[in-house]
């Protein structure tokens, strides 16, 4: 760092020097806004500290020369949706390092700042979540904040509380009191999301640290519940009453205050011996139930921390050491194209075995198209790769300069794979994907969705089914349902007569379902059942639907450009042409008005909200009737709904129609009307 302020400089360097600055400041602040904005990082923590240490060098030499640059700003994790609030004291972030060097370095400076007076360290795990401050007024949980801009944060407080270890009354007093720790995802949920994310091709969430930011601001309280959240606390903020001396004392005392905080912590008289500390939490990091990729060197006596005080950013008696990610060579042998059951293309390198975090990796997804031509990803390259999160390998980094001469750019094929059909990215996406009705890897996902509740709803035909029926090589699409026979089914193992004609009579009812639910049952992208419902009701058959112009198309509510392709695709494919002439052939689809919706004063153009329970029909039952009479149903009250059918046990939905004034309608009230009797 010094060797660069003590070389001389020409004023065409300086120049150069001062663009690089730009550039990189540019580049710093785009990233600060996907990581802490959009939660969707594109380089690692690695690679963005190595862009801020460059920064920090360039201007160091630049301030010599008295060039005036920008500084670089405090990432802001505000977002809109969330009321912000100040916190009580400022909450910074920690500077940081990778170097053993950097880590003594602070050590005296510590040293030079306090001169004689004696001090200590604490040693602790540093999690990888994100920070959160709780207040809590008479020892009471009053509101919880993000770190925002370190200064002001967003409230959160709602989310919070869906964590099951929150105390949210606390032995101590004080009239107002600040909790800090971090809000994280533990190895065994962030897996089991992925796998199920993976199970339905959706892409897989980076690292856990992006998930529990996503799910902290996210505005479905039930959505966030399901993520399973967890908290742990380090330190604490603003406190109206002096109640501890030491940070080894902090932790002692939030854990006797009921917060969960770090499995392990360490105190230690000299940076030797903090130093060993680091190294041991090194080794033994990866049993803790959450992740960790560095170590926080505290000072360990609080009466230091006003006379160190801070820089604009980061207070001056404590740092965050972090581990270097773990990285390992090895060579493509192949790009291999994974059909997956919903027709998305997945690029996955098939690699040399290699030793990574203590396992083997011979694979390591692609992602895309977009990310290989990026990257420059090429059959026969040497890469890097780690293991992000220390679960899912990627491709990091490739070495240009062990390239063969021969070597030649990746180009993603247009035609699927496992069936030769032409495939289509839609607008804005960057997945490329096959519709084809036929395709044999989608067969027994898109068999499972058209026989489904949402869809045509064939009760009986369940995963375990379907899955035997495709490997008799029964079922090769949906129309091979409507061709299936009494021997088919009641040859299968555990299946009788009376299971099997049940099927087939549930089979048979099924070709006289409303046109929205044989649209559903397709499986078009992006047409889910609000959309088609769309459809229905306005082309009223599948065959004004397939005469249908882009233009006409894209003139409907909530259809643009993007699904207007998706239709017309997937009904121009010549395997889907075949399969819709072959319903047509079985009479599932009719060339009448089938299931046009009818008219009726009372339900038509009304927006309807349903809570609590029917005795006489499901809720799903309920929504058609009032869909096949006009109406609509949304899920939640509004000014602009104009009736509440209230079952028994209503909820919160009753109080809040009632204070808007709006129509009720009890379960009589609703028989009555389907009935066409006004009450």
């Amino acid at each position: 760092m010094a060797s660069n302020t003590k070389k001389t400089y020409s004023t065409s360097d300086i120049r150069a020097l001062k663009a690089r600055y730009d550039k990189l400041l540019s580049e710093i602040n785009l990233h600060d806004r996907l990581y802490y904005r959009e939660n969707n990082p594109r380089i690692s923590d690695f690679e963005y500290d190595c862009l801020k240490s460059e920064v920090e060098r360039l201007r160091e030499v630049l301030a010599v020369y008295a060039v005036d640059v920008k500084d670089t700003t405090i990432g802001d994790d505000r977002q809109s949706g969330f009321q912000s609030f100040a916190h009580l004291s400022p909450m910074m972030s920690l500077a940081n390092t990778y170097s053993r060097e950097e880590l003594f370095q602070f050590s005296n400076h510590l040293e030079t700042a306090l001169g004689p007076q004696k001090f200590s360290y604490v040693v602790e795990p540093k999690i990888d979540g994100i920070a959160i401050n709780l207040i809590y007024k008479n020892g009471k949980f009053f509101k919880a904040l993000t770190r925002g801009n370190g200064t002001i944060g967003d409230d959160v407080s709602v989310n919070i509380k869906t964590i099951r270890d929150l105390p949210l009354e606390i032995e101590n007093h004080s009239e107002a009191l600040e909790i800090r720790g971090e809000v994280y995802i533990d190895k065994q949920t962030f897996i089991g999301i992925n796998k199920i994310r993976e199970e339905q091709e959706l892409e897989l969430f980076a690292n856990p640290r992006n998930l529990a930011a996503g799910t902290i601001k996210t505005l479905n309280i039930d959505e966030v519940s399901e993520r399973n959240l967890k908290l742990i606390t380090y330190t604490i903020g603003h406190c109206s009453e002096k109640i501890v001396s030491r940070q080894s004392e902090v932790l002692e005392i939030l854990k006797n205050l009921g917060f969960a905080s770090q499995e392990k912590y360490w105190t230690a008289e000299s940076i030797e011996e903090a130093w060993k500390h680091v190294e041991e939490l090194d080794k033994m990091r990866h049993i803790f139930p959450y992740w960790t990729d560095g170590a926080v060197l505290k000072i360990n006596e609080l009466q230091f921390y006003e006379t160190l005080g801070a820089t604009a950013k980061s207070p001056r008696w404590a740092i965050a050491y972090k581990f270097a990610p773990e990285r390992a060579t090895t060579k493509i042998k192949n790009i291999i194209l994974q059909v997956g059951r919903t027709g998305i293309i997945t690029p996955v390198a098939d690699l040399e075995s290699v030793l990574l975090s203590g396992t083997n990796v011979s694979r390591a997804t692609l992602h895309n198209a977009d990310e290989i031509s990026k990257k420059d990803i090429r059959m026969g390259d040497y890469v890097t790769v780690e293991k992000a999160g220390e679960i899912i390998p990627a491709i990091v980094a490739v070495d240009t300069a062990k390239r063969d001469v021969n070597s030649r750019p990746f180009i993603f094929p247009k035609i699927c794979p496992a069936c030769g059909s032409q495939l289509i990215q839609l607008t804005g996406e960057v997945a490329w994907r096959c519709q084809n009705l036929c395709c044999l890897p989608q067969i027994q996902r898109r068999l499972e969705h058209f026989v489904s509740r949402a869809a045509m709803d064939i009760d009986g035909l369940g995963t375990v089914v379907i899955e035997k029926l495709v490997a008799g090589q029964k079922l090769n699409n949906i129309a091979d349902i409507y061709r299936l026979t009494f021997n088919d089914l009641e040859s299968l193992e555990k299946f009788g007569t009376k299971s099997a004609l049940k099927i087939l009579g549930n089979i048979d009812d099924s070709k006289n379902r409303p046109l929205w639910r044989l649209l559903h049952g397709f499986g078009i992208l992006g047409i889910g059942e609000q959309t088609a419902k769309i459809l229905a009701k306005h082309f009223h058959s599948l065959d004004n639907l397939i005469a249908a112009t882009p233009e006409e198309l894209e003139r409907l509510d909530g259809i643009g450009v993007k699904l207007s392709n998706a239709i017309t695709a997937f009904l121009g494919e010549p395997h889907n042409v075949k399969i819709i002439d072959d319903l047509r052939m079985l009479g599932v689809i009719h060339g009448d008005t089938h299931g046009e919706i009818l008219q009726n004063q009372r339900f038509h153009a009304k927006n309807f909200v349903l809570t609590g329970t029917l005795s006489s029909m499901t809720r799903q039952e309920a929504v058609e009737k009032i869909e096949h009479l006009g109406g609509n149903v949304a899920n939640s009250i509004s000014k602009n709904v104009h009736i509440l059918i209230a079952g028994e046990n209503c909820g919160s939905k009753l109080e809040k129609a009632q204070s808007l004034g709006l129509e009720i309608w009890n379960e009589t009230d609703l028989l009555g009307n389907l009935n066409g009797i006004v009450a």
